[in-house]
């Protein structure tokens, strides 16, 4: 898979999580975490925020002629740190959201290593 496509598919991951956080808040906290976590939609509404702006560079520079490097790199980063708090977090995690989810960001996070590996 190209640099370009793999950004395609981190954005558009990212804009639907960003979604649920802007939109849903109530939602997406009963959806990921174990019955009384509390919700709080004002942080959720900044990693909402926060993402989304993620979301938005990596599928602006999905458009490029040529890999961005820095977005690439941000993007790993990010599937990583992401994966261990996710790991870090996971008495608070209701445990198939832990394991599907931390398997989904894992491999966005290879498959971003690989594309800023292969990148010129």
């Amino acid at each position: 898979m190209d640099a370009q496509t793999t950004l395609k598919i981190c954005g558009v991951a990212n804009g639907v999580y960003a979604a649920q956080m802007l939109g849903a808040p109530q939602w997406a906290n009963d959806f990921y975490f174990k019955e009384g976590h509390k919700s709080n939609k004002n942080w959720q509404n900044w990693f909402g925020l926060a993402i989304a702006g993620q979301a938005t560079a990596q599928i602006l520079a999905s458009n490029e002629s040529a890999p961005n490097k820095a977005v690439l790199g941000a993007t790993v980063i990010n599937n990583v740190a992401a994966t261990l708090l996710m790991l870090k977090q996971k008495d608070d995690f209701k445990p198939e959201q832990l394991a599907i989810n931390g398997a989904f960001v894992a491999g966005l996070g290879a498959l971003a290593f690989k594309a800023y590996n292969d990148s010129k």
